[in-house]
């Protein structure tokens, strides 16, 4: 390693400039992605109150525009990730400015800095590395919803069942829902959502935050649940029965789904088969063959050539070998 560091040194200094550069880059990204994901985490949590940049997030947020329509499809994908905060969006949008920024000064700086051989691949891994990096941000809303709306989903028949007993036992709606969501800890998702819709029950009325609640998760489920519990407080209905019928559905939707993935499976798993066993068998199959066919055509040293005059390689020797295969065809049909 010390001998190529050295010789590194000895064409002109440039490699060296580059691997302290480098050094110092990927210690100074780690750092900055361990402080992000303290940032994004605390303000998951709705710990953070003037964003992850303080004063600046909103003036950096605002470099990066968008349409109307981005920006009610961006606000829905945040509160289905459970991002409440009013500083989540302006948090996102600065981080993602940050991601792209940050990157293409730092290549502008070594372009000038380092020799000019340097100078299109430093502008190109920066414009590549600025542009992956901007999308960090969004990537992670985008999974933390996803893995959200599957906590909901799974935990909808559970609560259904808890749900179901707590009226069933005479407990009103309000102090019901707020029951099961104090005891509904192996799905924190689903119990801050019944928090949130016991609370807007409180300040205003039960059919709107029913309605909320099913604009704000967007699910199929969800909106079978709000529908049910807002017929049964409309109506003044018995809802143990239709709630348990519900949770039953629900369990047998979710055996199907999970079924289904277990058929795909077999499918899936044909491409790594495909590329990783098929070019495996299919050389051992094809090689004793084609070893074969290549002594035929050319004949190890000793043996005599293949080139029968003017005639193109193995177009000779394969000339003789079908006429003497067809003289003792001849032979053997003589009487």
């Amino acid at each position: 390693m010390n001998e190529l560091l050295l010789s590194w040194g000895q064409t002109g200094g440039a490699p060296a400039w580059l691997l302290a550069v480098v050094a110092v880059s990927v210690g100074g990204l780690i750092l900055l992605v361990g402080w992000l994901l303290g940032g994004l985490t605390r303000l998951a949590r709705g710990q953070s109150r003037q964003g992850l940049f303080g004063p600046l997030t909103d003036a950096l947020a605002a470099q990066l525009p968008e349409s109307r329509k981005e920006t009610k499809d961006f606000a829905q994908l945040l509160r289905q990730a459970g991002l409440y905060s009013p500083v989540a969006r302006a948090s996102i949008y600065a981080l993602r400015f940050a991601l792209l920024f940050v990157p293409l000064v730092v290549a502008g700086i070594l372009a000038v800095t380092l020799p000019p051989e340097w100078t299109v691949r430093i502008l190109i891994g920066g414009g590549l590395l600025a542009g992956a990096l901007s999308i960090i941000p969004r990537l992670y809303v985008y999974f933390r919803r996803n893995r959200r709306l599957k906590e909901i989903r799974n935990g909808l028949a559970d609560m259904m069942d808890m749900l179901s007993m707590c009226l069933g036992g005479g407990m009103p709606l309000s102090p019901s829902l707020d029951h099961v969501a104090k005891n509904l800890t192996p799905y924190p998702a689903l119990a801050e959502e019944l928090q949130i819709l016991r609370r807007q029950a409180e300040v205003g009325s039960m059919k709107l935050a029913l309605t909320d609640m099913a604009e704000r998760v967007d699910m199929p489920e969800v909106r079978q649940v709000t529908s049910l519990l807002g017929r049964g407080e409309q109506l003044g209905t018995r809802l143990s029965t239709s709630l348990l019928d519900q949770a039953d559905h629900f369990r047998s939707t979710r055996r199907q789904r999970v079924t289904m993935h277990a058929n795909r499976s077999p499918v899936i798993l044909t491409l790594p088969l495909l590329f990783c066993f098929a070019p495996a068998v299919l050389i051992l199959l094809m090689a004793p063959a084609m070893l074969e066919l290549t002594d035929f055509i050319r004949p190890p040293e000793g043996q005599p050539s293949v080139l029968d005059g003017n005639e193109s390689l193995g177009t000779g020797r394969i000339v003789r070998t079908l006429n003497q295969l067809d003289q003792d065809g001849t032979r053997q049909a003589r009487p």
